[in-house]
Order: structure tokens, then C-alpha cells, then sequence
């Protein structure tokens, strides 16, 4: 049999074929228009730093659930991404935890209202595998707050540190529980025999810590545990980490990241991500590059690639397959995504 086109026949199925890709292209770009979820985003082909906003109407504070694209925040903070590619947000003016789904609904968790009529406010939020809540909060009387909900959403155990700042959640990666800082302390997020929060203090070296950095109102402003087991932290200046071995050090002493706020490695622990002064920053093989930050000359909060784009992180979490990363923009009250690769 003669395999052979001829050329009439053979230009005919490429206009075919050609007319078929431009409309898969179309349906793909208005997918992702009309649902603007994480799910669409990511099958989306774009290119390497694009920032898109994924949820919450730019420069629009407000509290609305539903749809992504017509949810609404007001100044979310930290951020958790599920192993399902949920997301959990602590919106901290709404005094609420909010989930944003892969489908891209955003719905509000019916939390039992804290005791005394204290304000929730979180700051922070984790949810281990037992489906308990765990919340960070630092907006009463000076005092930062800390609750854990059971699966239930009712309040089993809180606690509360006199003029102390209690810093971001870390999840161990190997174990079901969180790290927190207290001021410039770290310790598990668990009840202690008092029935109060906090146990096992990590003992790091201290003496790396200035004076200034170790006095009374300071604190930890980035936490995070690598699949090395290896603690990293920071003060809003400066990175440290903490080995398994009792070893502590400071990291990159030369470079100058900015004010940080969040941090995060991926799974071979070689590359740091920081949100450090709104800048989202990548630190590999000592080297540190922006990779999207505010825009001075045209502050809008847009998406775009890069320098490009009005970014204002201020916590961040590394997607599963380490091409994207989602963060939160207290700026803008929005939740927004870097496509990495």
C-alpha cells in the first residue's frame, strides 16, 4: 500500500491539524480566564516567573467566599498548601482561616470563636494530618496567641505570650506537627503536660544572635524545616540554620536579602526561596537573584513576568512539583502564584 500524501491532500490535513491546535489553545486560555483556578493555571503554558493572581479581586479588600475570581480577603498573611493542592489562608482582618480549593472556590472554616471575646485574627495557619487547625495570632493587648482546633473546628487547647510576638508555623516534613516561634524562641506547636502550647525547645546557639536581635519584643520572622532535617530561620535581616547534628550557623552573612518574612527551600534543600521586603528572592549556590518584587515606578499590584510584575509577598509555599510558588499579597488582598518553569 502506498503510504504517501499527495501534496494537495497532505496540505489539507495541515491546515486541519493546524486549525485544531489553535482551538484547543482557545479553549485552554478561555478555561483558565473563566475559572481562574490553580488547577487551570497550572496546565496553562507560561513563561518562567509569571506572576498570576489566583484568587481575590486586586486592590479590593473585602470577605466574600465563592468563586476565585469574585472571592474576596482582607490582608491575607501566612498560607499552608495542602497534599491535595488546597490552600489554607490566615486572613487576618476578616478574623478568619480561609481554604482555597484546586477547583477554585474559596470557602470560610467555621471556627469556634475564641474565649474572653478575643479577636482571632490569625496571622498563621497549618493543619496536620489529623485535620486539627493550628492558628497564630498577635493582636491582643501586645500579647500573641496561639490556638489549636480540633477537626471539629472547636478550640482543645490555647495559649497566650505576654508581650511576645509568636512567629510563622513550620510543618516538620518527616512528622505530624508544627514548629513556632516564640519571639526568638523555637519549640513544637503541641500541649505540654501544663495543657498549655509549646514543647521541647529547639537549643540552638543564641550567642550568634546580636543583642539587639535577642532582647525582649524581638523575634524570628521566617521559619521553615527542609527535607534534611535542617531548621533554617531568620530575624527580618538575617538567615541562620540549625542542623540535626546541634551545629548553628548563619547563612549567607554578604548578601542582603531585605526585610524577610517567609522562607522555604525545595525538596534537596540546594534552593531558597524568601519573601523578603514584598520581593519574592531565590538564593542557589550562594547567589541571590529577584525573581519578582514591588514595582516602584507603577505600583498597581499586576500580574506580568518578573520585575514586571507588582508583587508584595509576604508568605510563601512551595508547590509538590517545585514549578510554582503560591504566596499571599497583603497589598493587594489577593492570593498569587509564581510559575517558576
Amino acid at each position: 500500500m502506498n503510504s504517501k500524501l499527495t501534496r494537495p491532500a497532505a496540505f489539507i490535513l495541515l491546515v486541519a491539524l493546524s486549525a485544531c491546535n489553535k482551538h484547543a489553545d482557545l479553549q485552554l486560555d478561555n478555561a483558565v480566564e473563566k475559572s481562574n483556578s490553580t488547577a487551570a493555571l497550572a496546565a496553562a503554558a507560561v513563561v518562567p516567573n509569571t506572576v498570576v493572581t489566583i484568587a481575590g479581586a486586586r486592590n479590593s479588600a473585602g470577605f466574600v467566599d465563592g468563586p476565585a475570581k469574585t472571592a474576596r480577603f482582607n490582608s491575607p498573611e501566612g498560607i499552608q498548601l495542602m497534599p491535595d493542592g488546597a490552600l489554607y489562608i490566615a486572613d487576618a482582618n476578616n478574623n478568619a482561616v480561609r481554604k482555597l480549593t484546586t477547583d477554585g472556590d474559596v470557602s470560610t472554616l467555621q471556627l469556634q470563636a475564641p474565649p474572653d471575646g478575643q479577636s482571632l485574627r490569625p496571622a498563621f495557619v497549618g493543619v496536620d494530618k489529623a485535620g486539627e487547625i493550628h492558628i497564630i495570632s498577635n493582636n491582643e493587648d501586645q500579647a500573641g496567641l496561639t490556638f489549636i482546633y480540633n477537626a471539629n473546628e472547636s478550640i482543645t487547647a490555647e495559649d497566650g505570650y505576654t508581650y511576645t510576638y509568636l512567629g510563622p508555623l513550620a510543618k516538620d516534613p518527616y512528622n505530624d506537627f508544627f514548629y513556632f516561634a516564640e519571639g526568638t524562641h523555637i519549640i513544637k506547636h503541641l500541649v505540654n503536660s501544663q495543657g498549655t502550647i509549646g514543647t521541647e525547645p529547639v537549643n540552638f546557639d543564641r550567642t550568634l544572635l546580636t543583642d539587639d536581635e535577642a532582647r525582649r519584643g524581638q523575634f524570628f520572622s521566617g521559619l521553615f524545616v527542609g527535607g534534611n532535617r535542617v531548621i533554617y530561620f531568620a530575624t527580618p535581616g538575617r538567615l541562620f540554620k540549625y542542623t540535626p547534628s546541634g551545629v548553628t550557623e548563619q547563612l549567607y552573612p554578604a548578601l542582603k536579602p531585605g526585610a524577610i518574612t517567609s522562607i522555604i527551600l525545595n525538596k534537596d534543600s540546594r534552593t531558597m526561596y524568601l519573601a523578603a521586603s514584598g520581593k519574592i528572592e531565590k538564593i542557589e549556590g550562594g547567589k541571590l537573584t529577584v525573581l519578582a518584587g514591588p514595582n516602584a515606578t507603577t505600583p498597581d499590584g499586576r500580574d506580568g513576568v518578573g520585575l514586571k510584575a507588582d508583587v508584595n509577598a509576604f508568605s510563601l509555599a512551595l508547590g509538590d512539583h517545585e514549578n510554582s510558588i503560591y504566596f499571599s499579597d497583603t497589598k493587594t488582598n489577593t492570593i498569587r502564584k509564581l510559575m517558576l518553569k
